[in-house]
């Protein structure tokens, strides 16, 4: 599996909206890829509210230390299991330029 960021998951959905309208794939298909796709969006939404509730925490005073606050970047990081434990990803990935 390939690392995946937003610009291509936004391309994977309209190449499949294009092979619908071309009837290259079914809508039982299209349904199905749409799901994983929404399946992904809604991790990249938690990541984004979970970074602005430590930001407006920290605003009305709670004890958490700034240096902690990150938005986590994790489009960019490929699927092994240094950064993703337990999900049963490969140790290292072999990347080819």
């Amino acid at each position: 599996m390939q690392p995946v960021n937003t610009k291509s998951l936004l391309a994977f959905i309209f190449g499949q909206m294009q092979k619908l309208d071309a009837k290259e794939i079914t809508p039982q298909e299209a349904q199905a890829q749409s799901s994983l796709a929404k399946q992904a969006n809604n991790v990249l939404t938690y990541e984004l509210k979970r970074t602005f509730l430590q930001i407006q925490m920290q605003r009305i005073g709670a004890n958490i230390d700034m240096s902690d606050i990150a938005l986590r970047e994790i489009e960019s990081k490929p699927l092994t299991d240094e950064n993703f434990p337990g999900m049963g990803y490969p140790k290292q990935i072999n990347q080819q330029n």
